[in-house]
């Protein structure tokens, strides 16, 4: 816990009790109890029943997003989540949890800005700007284990037959990362 930060919730979002049995609630709702136009945070998804979860995965939301509700029905919640339209039947969303904020978060509605490292082309360089916040514990920790951290320069080497994985070269090492990992990887020609 320690080396970590004595975090207080897990990646998911749930408390994580200290030694002594406290905790803090995430203090969120289920994202279906908000009304059109009211904006808010993840701060918790449900994993479980993990067919649930593995959808909110595959829609690429985490904790720490920022939402705007844009419809609400009895068949679909239909929201903005940092930059891209999620749609959702209500049993699903109601396993993600917000926290209601009083403005709206521009970033919820507007892309993120910055070109994403998988545009470059073999041969091309460029700075390093930021990690996505998508790029979240052991992934993230492995892109800075490998050196990608801001102002680092980076150049595509070269990319496989099949299109995926690209090789880069980060501080004369030679890594290869898929489309996913280098989509993390926000960069400054």
């Amino acid at each position: 816990s320690a080396q970590l930060g004595y975090p207080t919730h897990d990646p998911h979002g749930d408390p994580i009790p200290t030694a002594s049995g406290d905790w803090v609630a995430h203090g969120g709702q289920p994202l279906p109890a908000l009304e059109p136009g009211t904006a808010g945070r993840i701060v918790h998804l449900e994993d479980e029943p993990e067919i649930v979860y593995a959808q909110l995965v595959a829609e690429g939301l985490h904790p720490g997003m920022n939402i705007i509700v844009i419809d609400k029905t009895d068949q679909r919640v239909r929201f903005w989540a940092d930059g891209d339209e999620h749609v959702l039947a209500p049993l699903i969303a109601a396993n993600i949890s917000v926290l209601p904020v009083a403005e709206k978060a521009e970033s919820a509605i507007e892309p993120v800005t910055g070109e994403r490292l998988w545009a470059l082309k073999p041969g091309e360089k460029a700075e390093v700007a930021a990690l996505s916040r998508a790029a979240r514990n052991v992934e993230r920790r492995r892109l800075m284990d490998l050196g990608i951290l801001p102002g680092v320069e980076i150049e595509a080497a070269f990319t496989s037959p099949g299109g995926d994985p690209t090789a880069y070269l980060v501080r004369d090492t030679l890594i290869a990362l898929r489309k996913e990992q280098a989509n993390h990887i926000c960069i400054r020609r």
